[in-house]
């Protein structure tokens, strides 16, 4: 499988922003812990987006797991990647920003 071009623009399409928004929520995911909350306080979206998008971005090969924390109640924890499957996750690094203004988030940087 080869890489993709390093000055590669990314596409507006629907299918395409889906695409983003799973590389960027895993991006995020594997800088820091995470949680629902978290998560939409960091990107802005909707707390269904954020479930459906997680839930699915095994499509990718990424696996993404929630993980509890020890002796709290239901759904308190974290997120975590432990697979990134095909995906390069220092081509997202590299393109983060751009990634974040496809997808209309507002990064504490800008």
């Amino acid at each position: 499988m080869s890489a993709l071009p390093s000055d590669y623009i990314l596409s507006d399409s629907k299918a395409a922003l889906a695409f983003q928004r799973k590389l960027y929520l895993c991006w995020l995911i594997s800088r820091e812990e995470h949680n629902l909350t978290s998560l939409q306080k960091a990107t802005g979206m909707p707390r269904r987006t954020l479930q459906d998008t997680l839930k699915s971005v095994d499509d990718l090969g990424i696996q993404c797991d929630f993980e509890q924390q020890d002796g709290a109640r239901n759904n308190q924890g974290h997120y975590r990647v432990t697979d990134w499957g095909p995906i390069r996750p220092e081509w997202i690094t590299e393109r983060a920003d751009e990634i974040a203004d496809a997808l209309g988030i507002v990064t504490a940087e800008a």
